[in-house]
């Protein structure tokens, strides 16, 4: 793993999370258990500090960056998508962030919230819990009205199978060049 202590900020990855030889964490990060982050995924805590809850997926090519401002809080049960971009303040349990969204400066996705691929959260805006946020800038397409509805279950099962890699690649990942 690329595991950096930046001066005095040494990472926290607790045993049972899962960060990929490829990924790279530098600095004041904290990540939980059964949190996968997989390669090319990079998390750079070097100016403001950057927690990351338990059960979250952090996939290929995605970068979290904090700033001096404020700490980057990542919750429980969050799926975010390759290639996206957070520089978020907060992003709240079971929210998703699409494949190559931004989600700029300062903002706040609420609990349960989407947004979808390619879409940009300017800096400073919050996404309200439940919603589903598509487009440059996002705005809110619906509203999440129950667990059964159909992005809340997709969500869950990208959730569900990343947390099966944390607990698998450990014990089944093999390079064989």
């Amino acid at each position: 793993m690329a595991i950096y202590k930046l001066g005095k900020l040494v990472p926290k990855i607790d045993p049972k999370a899962y960060v990929h030889p490829m990924a790279v964490v530098i600095g004041d990060v904290s990540i939980d258990e059964y949190t996968f982050v997989a390669p090319t995924a990079v998390i750079r805590g070097d100016g403001g500090k950057i927690i990351i809850g338990s059960h979250t997926s952090i996939q290929d090519g995605v970068v979290i960056h904090s700033q001096r401002e404020y700490t980057t809080e990542i919750g429980n049960y969050v799926n975010i998508g390759h290639n996206a971009t957070i520089h978020a303040r907060l992003i709240e349990d079971r929210a998703a962030i699409g494949m190559g969204a931004i989600i700029a400066y300062n903002t706040v996705v609420r609990t349960g919230a989407i947004i979808g691929d390619g879409a940009l959260l300017p800096q400073n805006k919050e996404a309200p819990a439940n919603s589903i946020m598509v487009g440059v800038p996002a705005k809110v397409m619906r509203y999440i009205e129950s667990p059964e509805d159909p992005a809340r279950v997709q969500i869950d099962g990208f959730v569900d199978f990343y947390t099966n890699n944390a607990k698998r690649y450990p014990n089944e990942l093999e390079r064989i060049d």
